[in-house]
């Protein structure tokens, strides 16, 4: 089967590289490599692991420099099933769990704070991009009562109103995934909820930009004066 000779494919074992797709329980700490997709929803498996921010460039171009360590570490996890009622009966989905703290700079205050990240999706597996927009969805036109119903099943606590459609492959680029879900869950303009040395004591200074612009009426006020 394609793909079966790579770390997490289709037969299940751990592979020269780590294990990076494993059974039930179980960590890898070192890097994500690319797995057997469809084989990895119809199994069952499993899969946990961290990466550092550094690596996923595509995200961390244009933030600040990201810390080393810990601090700097996505932790992911990934769970593979096969839908068990409804439009999704029988359907390939994957279960992703993305977790990081990355440095990202205030569009208010311009200083740098830690954005926490932590995005639950569920991935149903197509086999084409055709089948991207081909209308099948747990919550499409379809019967009203069963799609309710999967919402709630099928989501196991990940449960989005709809799960997100991703062309599956036998080398499915599982990085690349978790990065997109990191780029996804940074708003475009982050800001504090209340920025460093913001009045306290007023819940709208924070809302306040950094430099504050003179009132029109106090430069009016001043012209006649002057006169």
């Amino acid at each position: 089967m394609p793909g079966s000779g790579d770390s997490g494919g289709a037969d299940g074992k751990n592979g020269g590289n780590g294990g990076r797709a494993k059974g039930a329980g179980g960590k890898n700490n070192g890097g994500v490599d690319r797995i057997d997709a469809f084989a990895f929803a119809r199994l069952g498996k499993e899969a946990q692991g961290t990466v550092p921010l550094v690596r996923l460039t595509r995200f961390t171009d244009g933030l600040p420099e990201q810390p080393a360590g810990a601090a700097g570490l996505v932790t992911w996890s990934v769970r593979g099933e096969q839908g068990k009622s409804g439009l999704l009966a029988g359907e390939p989905l994957l279960h992703l769990h993305v977790q990081a703290n990355p440095l990202v700079i205030c569009q208010r205050c311009n200083a740098p704070f830690a954005y926490p990240v932590d995005s639950q999706t569920l991935l149903h597996l197509v086999k084409s991009e055709d089948d991207l927009d081909d209308g099948f969805s747990a919550s499409g036109q379809g019967d009203g009562e069963d799609d309710e119903d999967d919402d709630g099943e099928e989501g196991q606590g990940f449960a989005p109103d709809q799960p997100e459609k991703v062309v599956g492959s036998h080398h499915f680029d599982l990085l690349a995934q978790i990065e997109d879900e990191l780029i996804l869950s940074v708003p475009y303009v982050p800001k504090h909820d209340v920025c460093p040395g913001a009045q306290a004591n007023d819940g709208d200074a924070s809302q306040e930009p950094v430099v504050k612009r003179p009132s029109p009426f106090a430069v009016l006020e001043q012209l006649k004066h002057k006169d």
